[in-house]
């Protein structure tokens, strides 16, 4: 009896070593932006414990809420790309539109989390900061910062759509690669109302985060804008999860038709959650809360 496997074990072995495959094929394809990810997600952890140290407020809630976000936020957005890579063909790696997508990602990263935890480190906002020239400068090099960084999901997407061997079923390879193309037109389009909006990202409702939603502080008494941006940015996970969903569901269920129709859901898919995003748009420009 003890030679017998149980196929749960096999199954979640075979899980354990192909996750192990993608780390190390991960840190292969693109190093500069794994590592400088993992180095992101690895400082959001003592980022998060700051406020047990420090009680100063901004804006209602701990100055160092937003480094945090943002370690977390530019971290994963800095993996997805790296883990992208791995599934991209060799062939594709040493051309111009990796090393856009490499430097130019981990360049603008670092520079916008360099920036915001420096501000919140002297107890001041660096968006929506207009109380000198410096500031109003660096706000405009943060504005670029952030087009420059989410224009590499663009390129991304292409080589994605183009590529002739992509690692992963067509469903997934779509999914993937208009959700890094979603990424960057919704997520630059809505961060781009945003940053022009005078009001900063509140649309009616008091001016303050501290009654928001728990983690990402979406305001609950008026329309915010950081959720139709908080959507955009992250359409590659949303899309990427969908289409795998689809394609287990194709494999594993008697579904007639839908083997041959996956790519069709996942373009069906984007159409809808590009909808959704639009929704969550307007709905704060008119005011009106995400979740009250």
């Amino acid at each position: 009896m003890s030679g017998i496997s149980h196929p749960n074990v096999d199954r979640a072995q075979q899980g354990s070593s192909a996750m192990l495959r993608l780390a190390r094929t991960t840190l292969a394809a693109s190093p500069a932006l794994a590592w400088t990810a993992i180095a992101l997600l690895v400082l959001s952890l003592p980022a998060l414990m700051l406020p047990l140290f420090d009680e100063r407020l901004f804006q209602g809630v701990s100055v160092w809420l937003k480094p945090w976000k943002f370690l977390v936020s530019i971290g994963t957005y800095l993996l997805t790309l790296a883990v992208v890579f791995a599934w991209l063909p060799q062939t594709s790696h040493p051309s111009l539109a990796k090393r856009y997508v490499v430097w130019a990602s981990v360049v603008s990263g670092l520079f916008e989390i360099g920036y915001i935890s420096w501000q919140a480190a002297w107890g001041q906002g660096s968006h929506f900061n207009f109380s000198s020239p410096s500031t109003i400068l660096m706000y405009s090099l943060m504005g670029v910062g952030a087009v420059t960084l989410t224009s590499t999901s663009l390129v991304q997407g292409v080589m994605v759509l183009r590529s002739p061997a992509f690692a992963l079923p067509p469903a997934l390879q779509q999914g993937i690669g208009w959700g890094l193309v979603l990424t960057f037109a919704l997520g630059t389009g809505f961060g781009a109302y945003l940053s022009a909006s005078p009001s900063g990202h509140w649309v009616g409702g008091q001016p303050s985060d501290a009654a928001g939603l728990a983690v990402v502080q979406w305001a609950r008494d008026g329309g915010d804008l950081r959720v139709a941006h908080f959507f955009g940015i992250h359409a590659v996970h949303f899309i990427a999860l969908f289409a795998w969903g689809v394609v287990v569901l194709a494999r594993r269920a008697n579904v007639p038709g839908l083997s041959g129709q996956t790519r069709q859901w996942v373009w069906a898919f984007c159409a809808a959650y590009t909808a959704f995003c639009l929704w969550t748009f307007l709905q704060a420009v008119g005011g009106q809360p995400f979740l009250a």
